[in-house]
């Protein structure tokens, strides 16, 4: 037998978005349709511990300071994986689409057995 070749790391569509706030679960982003290279993230969030609670905030210190580099890695983003099931529009005008993106599935729909 030959010698193995490790198999290339295979990386999540959003793991990009992860970088840009750590330890988010949601991500809201704002891109303009007509150039998604033009955007930005406004929220970063964790989900709540229980089903139907609002949203639990990050602290904005912990997102990059590079706004180009955020506007670059949402549109590239955006352009490629916006149909994703993971992917919420929530608002759309001639100017801007502003989005909700799951990062990771919250715990409650990670607990077998529970019926609430």
């Amino acid at each position: 037998m030959g010698p193995s070749t490790p198999q290339p790391r295979r990386t999540l569509p959003h793991d990009s978005l992860r970088e840009l706030a750590p330890g988010a679960e949601l991500v809201k982003i704002r891109a303009n349709p007509h150039t998604w290279s033009q955007a930005v993230l406004l929220a970063a969030y964790t989900w709540p511990q229980y089903e139907g609670d609002r949203l639990v905030p990050l602290d904005h210190g912990s997102y990059p300071d590079d706004s180009h580099n955020t506007a670059l890695t949402i549109g590239e983003f955006l352009s490629r994986y916006r149909q994703l099931p993971v992917v919420r529009q929530l608002q759309a005008s001639d100017a801007a689409y502003t989005f909700l993106v799951e990062l990771a599935r919250p715990s409650w729909e990670l607990s077998s057995g529970d019926s609430q």
